[in-house]
């Protein structure tokens, strides 16, 4: 772990602004799940079994959505670097913007849509490198925890130097994220292939979220024990 050298933390401001920025993409990505929705004729409420590409107008819908794909997540760099000079700050403000993003999306398909009916309904969570299916609890669970690491270390840099993890300590958390995506990924052949839910990897989900959740408090509760600075 290394001590990061001025300028301060941000402001609460440029915080709420991230906030701001994430649950109105949310909302903007939701009304396009709507539109998508009524563009390729689906009236029900199951995304399952998958029909990709199997008409000339849903290939062409498949090509954009993997087009929108990347561009949402290119899209969510701009205030994430806008955040703050650092590295690790922006990384944080990247992660705070996802979270919220996410969490609002689910919330305004569920005010256009009535959509998920609960948080064990399957979804369709990207489609890049190959699908990610997993019930919608997965990404709750995985915003919430990137949303609530973000807001500690921000809150507890009001009155410390600034902090940066230790190679050990990415490395924990980057595990845990790749046991994540494992599970995302793992049963993408049975969805393609017309498979329906339930089917998911709960075993190394729990485990790729608990040792990053494990990785972030460790490194949390070092920076909590460091030498205070002034309260800005």
């Amino acid at each position: 772990m290394r001590t990061i050298a001025l300028p301060d933390p941000p402001r609460g401001s440029s915080y709420a602004m991230l906030w701001v920025f994430g649950v109105a993409f949310g909302l903007i990505e939701a009304a396009v799940v709507v539109y998508l929705r009524a563009l390729l004729g689906e009236t029900g409420d199951s995304l399952f079994p998958m029909r990709l590409g199997l008409e000339p107008l849903q290939a062409h819908a498949l090509q954009v959505e993997l087009a929108r794909e990347v561009a949402t997540l290119a899209l969510m760099l701009a205030p994430a670097w806008l955040f703050h000079p650092r590295p690790f700050l922006r990384f944080l403000a990247y992660m705070l913007v996802f979270g919220a993003w996410d969490l609002s999306y689910y919330a305004f398909l569920k005010v256009f849509l009535g959509w998920p009916a609960g948080l064990l309904t399957y979804d369709i969570l990207f489609l890049l490198p190959t699908v990610w299916v997993a019930p919608v609890l997965c990404p709750v669970l995985i915003s919430l925890a990137m949303i609530a690491f973000t807001t500690a270390y921000l809150w507890l840099a009001r009155t410390r130097p600034l902090l940066a993890p230790g190679r050990v300590q990415w490395a924990v958390p980057l595990l845990g994220g790749a046991l994540v995506l494992v599970a995302f990924m793992r049963d993408a052949g049975h969805y393609l292939g017309g498979g329906l839910p339930p089917r998911f990897a709960w075993a190394w989900f729990l485990a790729g979220l608990a040792l990053a959740v494990a990785g972030g408090a460790h490194f949390l509760y070092d920076f909590a024990r460091s030498p205070r600075r002034r309260i800005t």
